[in-house]
C-alpha cells in the first residue's frame, strides 16, 4: 500500500470512529489514553520520575502518552544513571537525578538485582510468585544516596517554575517510603501513579490495599488501575495505581 493510500485509509477510518495504531501500542493503549486525557485535565507542566532504571518510563511519555513537557527522572544505579544521561542528551526537557528517594536522607544499602529492573532497598521473596525467581535475585549491593521529596521539591519548583507536577512511583516495594519523604509537599502533586503488588515479591513490602488506604489518608482518591504486565495474565501480580489528589477533582 503506497503512503497516499494508506494515509487515505487512516482518514476514512479515523472520519468512521476507529482508531488506528501499531500493534507494539496494544499492551499499554489504554493507560497511554488514560494519562494524555489526565494530563490535559490537570495540566500538568513536569513530571517526577522516581526509579526511572533505563528511562523506559520517559519515553513511554515522549512515544505513547504525548506528553513533551519536563521529565526529572531518579535513579541510583550508577550504571543506569549512564544510560540515562546518554539517552537525556537528545531530549532537552529530560533531567537526570543520580540518586533515590526514600523516607530519610542518607546513603543506605541497596540490592542491585540480576535483572536491573527488579533492583530494590528490600530483599526478594519468592515465596508467592516463583516466575521471577532467576532474575529477581541479588546481584551485588552497593550504597547510594538517598533524598527525600521534602528537601529537594521547593527548589525545582522554583527553579523551573513548576505549577502542576505529577508523581511516577516504580521504586519495587519502596513507593510509601518516598510519599512519606515528601511531607507537605505531596499535596503539590496534581496526580501520581505507583505500583501496587497483588502478590508480594519483595519481603515486607505494602500489600495494594495498604497502599490503596495511606494515599487516600495523603489526600487522593483512586482513579485508574491498570495491569503493569498484561504478559503474565492470567495471573495479577501487581498494577499501575493511579490517584488524583482531591483537590484537584472538578466538581461537575
Amino acid at each position: 500500500m503506497s503512503g497516499i493510500t494508506k494515509d487515505l485509509a487512516i482518514q476514512i477510518l479515523e472520519k468512521l470512529g476507529y482508531k488506528i495504531h501499531p500493534s507494539w501500542r496494544h499492551e499499554r493503549y489504554a493507560q497511554s489514553e488514560y494519562l494524555s486525557k489526565l494530563f490535559n485535565y490537570l495540566e500538568i507542566d513536569c513530571v517526577f520520575d522516581v526509579g526511572a532504571n533505563d528511562g523506559q518510563f520517559c519515553q513511554f511519555l515522549r512515544h505513547e502518552v504525548g506528553y513533551k513537557g519536563p521529565v526529572i527522572s531518579f535513579e541510583p544505579i550508577p550504571a543506569n544513571v549512564e544510560k540515562l544521561k546518554a539517552a537525556a542528551k537528545s531530549d532537552g526537557q529530560w533531567i537526570i537525578k543520580p540518586f533515590a528517594l526514600g523516607k530519610t536522607k542518607g546513603k543506605v544499602q541497596f540490592n542491585v538485582m540480576k535483572e536491573s529492573q527488579f533492583s530494590s532497598f528490600l530483599e526478594p521473596d519468592h515465596e508467592s510468585v516463583k516466575m521471577f525467581m532467576d532474575n529477581n535475585q541479588i546481584s551485588e549491593k552497593i550504597e547510594v544516596e538517598v533524598m527525600t521529596l521534602a528537601e529537594i521539591m521547593p527548589d525545582i519548583l522554583k527553579e523551573l517554575h513548576i505549577s502542576s507536577p505529577y508523581l511516577k512511583l516504580d521504586t519495587q516495594g519502596f513507593d510509601l517510603e518516598v510519599a512519606y519523604g515528601a511531607g507537605g509537599m505531596l499535596s503539590s502533586f496534581k496526580a501520581l501513579q505507583s505500583e501496587a503488588s497483588v502478590k508480594p515479591i519483595y519481603k515486607n513490602m505494602p500489600s495494594y490495599s495498604e497502599s490503596i488506604a495511606t494515599y487516600i489518608k495523603m489526600g487522593f482518591e483512586l482513579s485508574g488501575i491498570y495491569p503493569n504486565n498484561p504478559s503474565h495474565f492470567p495471573q495479577m501480580i501487581e498494577f499501575d495505581l493511579h490517584m488524583i489528589n482531591r483537590n484537584c477533582i472538578k466538581l461537575r
